[in-house]
This record gives C-alpha cells, sequence and structure tokens, in this order.
C-alpha cells in the first residue's frame, strides 16, 4: 500500500502543542487537490434551503470542491442530488443556476434523464447495439435536510447527517433558533483571495475582535467571549451582549465549512459557506434566515451590521494568505487561550488528509 504523504507524526505532535498547520498547506496546488478528493467528495455540506424546491422539477446547481451538482425535487416530493455530469461525454447536464424542468436534459447532445436521475432517452440510441439504458444513470449523492437546510453528501455510502450535527440542535434551540420558523430571505456572495481554511480559522476566534472589529467590540463582549470544543465535528461559541442583559450571540463551526451565527434578538441566522475555489482563491456565501414577524428595518440593520463585518474580515484572510505564500513563516502559534477552535478545526483537516 502506497504511503499517504500527509500522514506525518511531526504536525501532529505540532498541532496538538499549538502549531498550527505548515504555511504550505495553505498555497500549496497539491495540498489543495487532496482537500477536494478526501475532504470534499467525502463529507456533508451546505448547498442550499428547501424553499429552493418548492415544487416537483424545481432545481439548483451548485459545486462540492470542484463536483458540480444538480439538487431537484422529483415528481414524488422527494429532493434528490446528482452529480451534474453527464454519462455520454461529461458535459455539465445543466448549466442554468435554478429553475423548474420536467426532464434534466443535457445542453451538449440532448441525452435526457428523468428527475430521479434515470436515464430518459438518448438521441440515435437505436443506432447503437446493446445500448444499456439502464446502467446509464446520472451518479447519485446523498442528500438530507435538516429544518429548511438541504445537505448533500457526494459519497453515497455517507453516514447519516444527524451523526454530523450530533447536539447542534439542541444548541440551537438553547440560542432562541426554531428552524422550522426560519425563513430565507437574502444571499450575499463574497470572493476572497485567501484559501478556504482561512476564512474558517478566521471565524473560529474572537481573539482578534477587538483589534480588527472595533463595532463589533461595542456590541459583544470579547473579554467573555466562550469556546466549547467538546465534539467531534463541530465546535460552538457564546458572544455575550455588552449593554443588555438578553441572551447573546451563538456562533457554531460544522466540518468542514459551514458557520452559524445565531441570535434571538432579533431572531435571526447566518448560514455561511467557506467555499473552495483554488489554493489561493474562496468564495464565502452567506444565507441570511429571518423569522417571519421582523420588519423590513430589523433585517436591514443586521446585514449591514454582517456585511461591514465580514468586509473586515476579507482584508485580514487576504493578509493572511498573503503571508503565508511569502515563505517567511513555516508555521503560525495560536494562542490556545483564545484560539482553541481553531485547533479543533486543523486537527480535523489533518485527520482528513492523512487518512
Amino acid at each position: 500500500m502506497a504511503s499517504n504523504r500527509y500522514a506525518d507524526p511531526a504536525i501532529a505532535s505540532a498541532l496538538e502543542r499549538g502549531d498550527t498547520l505548515p504555511a504550505r498547506w495553505y498555497v500549496d496546488t497539491d495540498v489543495f487537490q487532496a482537500e477536494r478528493e478526501r475532504i470534499f467528495h467525502r463529507t456533508w455540506q451546505y448547498v442550499g434551503h428547501v424553499e429552493q424546491l418548492k415544487n416537483a422539477g424545481d432545481f439548483f446547481t451548485t459545486h462540492l470542491g470542484d463536483m458540480p451538482v444538480v439538487v431537484v425535487r422529483d415528481t414524488e416530493k422527494a429532493i434528490r442530488a446528482f452529480a451534474n455530469v453527464c454519462r455520454h461525454r461529461g458535459s455539465e447536464v445543466v448549466l442554468e443556476c435554478a429553475g423548474n424542468r420536467k426532464t434534466l436534459q443535457c445542453h451538449y447532445h440532448g441525452w435526457t434523464y428523468n428527475l430521479d436521475g434515470t436515464l430518459r432517452a438518448a438521441p440515435r440510441e437505436n443506432e447503437q447495439r446493446a445500448f444499456a439504458r439502464e446502467t446509464l444513470s446520472l451518479a447519485p449523492f446523498a442528500v438530507e435536510t435538516w429544518g429548511p437546510l438541504i445537505f448533500v453528501n457526494p459519497d453515497s455510502t455517507a453516514a447519516p447527517l444527524r451523526d454530523l450535527i450530533g447536539e447542534l440542535p439542541a444548541i440551537f434551540e438553547r440560542a432562541g433558533i426554531e428552524l422550522a420558523q426560519m425563513r430565507m430571505i437574502r444571499r450575499d456572495t463574497y470572493d476572497l483571495a485567501s484559501n478556504w481554511k482561512v476564512v474558517v480559522e478566521n471565524f473560529n476566534e474572537c481573539y482578534h475582535c477587538p483589534i480588527a472589529h472595533p463595532k463589533f467590540s461595542q456590541v459583544i463582549d470579547t473579554e467573555s467571549y466562550r469556546v466549547d470544543i467538546d465534539h467531534e465535528f463541530y465546535s460552538t461559541y457564546y458572544g455575550p451582549l455588552l449593554k443588555s442583559p438578553a441572551r447573546g450571540v451563538t456562533y457554531a463551526t460544522l466540518w468542514p465549512n459551514l458557520m452559524f451565527s445565531m441570535s434571538a434578538n432579533p431572531p435571526s441566522m447566518q448560514v455561511i459557506s467557506a467555499i473552495p475555489i483554488d489554493a489561493g482563491h474562496s468564495r464565502q456565501v452567506v444565507d441570511y434566515f429571518f423569522a417571519d414577524d421582523l420588519s423590513d428595518e430589523q433585517m436591514r440593520d443586521y446585514v449591514e451590521f454582517s456585511d461591514l463585518v465580514t468586509r473586515e474580515d476579507v482584508v485580514l484572510c487576504e493578509s493572511v494568505q498573503r503571508g503565508l505564500r511569502s515563505g517567511a513563516i513555516e508555521h503560525g502559534k495560536l494562542m490556545l487561550s483564545r484560539e482553541r477552535g481553531i485547533q479543533h478545526f486543523q486537527k480535523l483537516v489533518y485527520r482528513w488528509l492523512s487518512t
């Protein structure tokens, strides 16, 4: 059996001490390709919400790493997910971002698939001897929902989503978030010149908040910010409010690239994905969910504040990427009293790449 180049006991020991992953793991194209194959082709990832698929035939497309995906509601009202790759020559089947279709017809040669992924027809198939249509369905992916949230795993034999989210539903409830009452209102995207891991790690600590987020730090008590890493696949954080006895803000990071920001005042939730583009670029997608009874003014104020903090974070992440790319350091040193969430995340990265 070939050895795994990423299984390095020295790196494992360094992570335990509070050293960061090697700087080259954030800039090396081979590491990035390994992450695509070993992480993003094997894990549950948030792709959208059920309101995008209200009716039979509704669909949307996305990517998990470099894997094109189409998610659709079939004629039996079940949500299905497939590789958006035609079994003929490998073209993407659907080019549109979203819409409604009675079938999934490839734009290249017209191979047509039913909404359950089975091949319905291929032009001139009668000219092909022993054309085995039943063997040419779209590759199915595992798909599950958690409240209004849709998750897809390219590994159709994956363990169920509940094994990943564990006790997170109870944590959401304690944060004042009832998923059944939340409606997705808005999606914002930010393109960053930084590795996807830098984006997740930035979210996983508030050590930087007093310096980098002055307005945020006027609202949240960053000195009393709490971190909980006693879970296998997620970490949680709580920021008390400075000038109010009301419940503060709860944050969570779910392996591999999903982040939540939850507030009971007003009842709101951000679902944030760090989408890998290449070793030095990523896209942050922010879906805003609000309770039905919020006013337009409340939602606008919340989004404006969030956008301010996110834009400040973009500057930070891109600065980190430039520093890691420079070759000036081999690795960083965590402040574990404040950054155990990063250590927790980096151990998962190492675990997935090394096994």
